[in-house]
């Protein structure tokens, strides 16, 4: 594609050069044809564009930097010199082979004397061509350079946001299992037979989780995953809150191919297990709820335990799980996300909001 272009190019030149040589005899009364015209131009500007290839090795081997830029010129300098020569001499012995067909009336002339005229008459004006290419041939390479250094920084960004988001997952599933397993412990002296269904829900969660980072390590799946993992958490802690807890999920089947973060639902309910249900005497609910607006997708969870407090708010805002999710939002989508925390419609409880960008993912 690139050779292409720069064919296309001198192609150009030649032809501009050809009507440009037409329109000076012309207008000096000298007859001409433009077929013979137009096939001279091209071979002088096809002559010169053999010599591309070369340049384009010289300036990658000579860069221009401040401690090589010396060695570059002289280099270039002896190179422009030799080819100019050879240039002059295909181009006259081009002339000699083509004389025939193109000048017929003309009387022919040998190879020494078409190469004596050149290189008395276009030594300097093609060595300044030729000095015009390394700076096109230059300004292209830099244009390079510039591009790899620009998708390289992107590489790394994208290397980076991706073992940041492994970091924030590998720290959040680990409080996750710690949390489960202490409910497990706390659970074994009052129901052993709660305490190991709730160990099989356990293994069946960790297991789908780890064969979705086995896939490919997604950071987003389809809402309807993650809601599939989100009732196989209830099921864990089913076993521990019994009939004090009801679970509600509002999700639009609309919205069932929409892709969030994955394990994005779980620590937000985590967060008003520990800090809402656990903290009440009597039965309590969370809500699991989403929504799409302008192009964007809100999750929210709410409950309607004792709600926000005086240090408690601070804690409950910093804590692992909010922080890591706060985190892990900020790497996928930036500034277009948002986490807030704020009190319940009626005033107490909790409600827990995600926003990001609503991105639908396929069937």
């Amino acid at each position: 594609m690139r050779w292409g272009a720069i064919f296309a190019v001198w192609t150009i030149l030649a032809l501009l050069s050809a009507v440009q040589g037409g329109i000076y005899r012309a207008s000096t009364g000298r007859a001409f044809e433009w077929g013979p015209l137009v096939a001279d131009r091209l071979g002088d500007w096809y002559t010169c564009a053999l010599f591309t290839p070369a340049y384009f090795w010289l300036v990658r081997r000579y860069p221009l930097d401040r401690e090589s830029w010396p060695r570059a010129i002289a280099a270039l300098l002896g190179a422009t010199s030799v080819f100019v020569v050879m240039k002059h001499a295909l181009y006259s012995q081009l002339g000699v082979w083509t004389s025939p067909w193109l000048h017929p009336d003309l009387p022919s002339r040998a190879f020494s004397e078409r190469f004596n005229n050149a290189m008395t008459g276009a030594y300097i004006s093609e060595t300044i061509a030729f000095w015009c290419l390394i700076g096109v041939v230059y300004a292209a390479e830099f244009y390079r350079r510039a591009r790899d250094r620009e998708l390289q920084a992107v590489r790394l960004r994208a290397e980076l946001t991706e073992a940041r988001l492994d970091a924030l997952a590998a720290q959040l599933r680990p409080h996750f299992l710690f949390n489960a397993l202490h409910g497990v412990s706390t659970l074994m002296h009052r129901d052993v037979n709660a305490a190991d269904a709730m160990l099989a829900n356990l293994a069946d969660l960790l297991r789908r989780t780890l064969r979705q980072s086995e896939n490919g390590d997604r950071h987003e799946v389809r809402l309807a995953e993650e809601l599939e993992t989100l009732r196989l958490y209830f099921a864990v802690i089913h076993e521990r809150f019994r009939d004090r807890l009801t679970i509600g999920i509002d999700v639009p089947s609309a919205l069932a191919h929409a892709m969030v973060p994955h394990f994005v639902l779980q620590p937000l309910v985590e967060n008003a297990l520990e800090h809402g249900i656990s903290r009440r005497a009597g039965p309590g609910r969370i809500d699991v709820s989403a929504e799409r607006f302008n192009g964007t997708l809100r999750l929210t969870v709410s409950d309607d335990g004792p709600g926000l407090s005086g240090r408690e708010d601070e804690s409950i805002r910093d804590g692992v799980g909010l922080s890591n999710t706060r985190r892990r939002l900020r790497e996928l989508y930036g500034d277009e996300q948002e986490l807030a925390v704020e009190r319940g419609q009626s005033g107490s409880g909790l409600r827990v909001s995600v926003c990001f960008p609503y991105r639908q993912g396929s069937n």
